[in-house]
């Protein structure tokens, strides 16, 4: 089986039901002898007819060979003599990976691609799942626009402490998670991030796809209070000013890449001290201009 099918496919409860009947089979003997000494046991010192022995060996043999069949279906056994299983179980330790595979069937697909791929290279689950981190993020930033504003507000302080993580690594690998270079390595795939970063961005990405989900359900009556989009740019605006003020003219060079790769360290500090400035807004401003602002509608 290729790695790619190892992730896509989900659980074959028809292989499920063959181990089973494979577990049976092997332990037939074991169960035949088991009824047999339980007979002699229970028709010592007495002579019974042969047919009735014979019955009351099949009737042990039917009791103990169902109990084999009950005991191969228990789902701790199925972990152990399925690799399906194990591997679905693997699978949905990851709260992202249970998130989209609720709330958007057409996203897991490109996410069980992505896991594939790493699987047909001899990744585990768990270092699989740490390579697609990148995949996961674009693709949390494309349902952003669909969240609520305090789940803007959430993700913005999570990829706040990524950003500063990177930085602190190597200001270069800040302006690549923000701005990847296809074909060269996305800094978010290596073992960049603490165990605690690690869990909370995943917990990020499962709580912006339920956000999501709710918000683009048209039987759901939005709670954010509306900001109006010209209110929104002039918002913006002042950020902006606000930005000139601390960083003079370099602060309208961040979209010229060529300025970025020359001050990677510089440039992540106006990122972090931008999203700073927006969280200083009150709550349903700064969450309409982080999620114009991670999906790139400010720029």
């Amino acid at each position: 089986m290729s790695g790619h099918s190892m992730f896509a496919i989900p659980v074959g409860q028809q292989a499920s039901l063959w181990l089973s009947y494979a577990v049976v089979l092997m332990l037939l003997p074991v169960c035949a002898v088991i009824a047999g000494v339980v007979v002699g046991v229970s028709n010592r010192g007495q002579s019974p007819e042969d047919g009735s022995l014979v019955r009351q060996f099949l009737l042990f043999l039917a009791i103990f060979a169902a109990a084999t069949w009950g005991i191969s279906r228990l789902p701790s056994v199925q972990s152990r003599i399925n690799p399906e299983v194990k591997l679905q179980e693997q699978l949905h330790e990851n709260i992202a990976y249970q998130a989209i595979e609720k709330y958007s069937p057409s996203d897991l697909v490109t996410v069980q691609a992505a896991l594939g791929k790493e699987a047909a290279g001899g990744a585990s689950v768990a270092d699989a799942f740490v390579r697609i981190r990148p995949v996961f993020a674009a693709l949390t930033r494309e349902r952003l626009g669909f969240a609520d504003q305090a789940t803007a507000v959430m993700w913005t302080h999570v990829m706040r402490d990524v950003l500063q993580q990177m930085k602190a690594s190597d200001p270069q690998k800040c302006i690549r998670t923000l701005h990847p270079v296809p074909g060269t390595p996305h800094p978010l795939s290596g073992p960049v991030l603490s165990e605690e970063s690690s869990a909370a961005f995943l917990k990020a990405v499962a709580d912006v796809y339920a956000s999501a989900s709710e918000g683009m359900r048209h039987d759901t009556v939005r709670k954010d209070p509306h900001v109006e989009l010209q209110t929104l740019q002039m918002e913006y605006r002042r950020v902006m000013d606000q930005m000139q003020g601390e960083f003079g003219e370099d602060a309208v060079r961040t979209k010229d890449p060529a300025w970025r790769e020359a001050h990677p360290a510089l440039y992540c500090d106006m990122v972090l001290r931008k999203t700073q400035l927006v969280l200083q807004r009150e709550p349903a401003m700064a969450g309409s201009l982080l999620r114009a602002y991670w999906r790139g509608e400010t720029n």
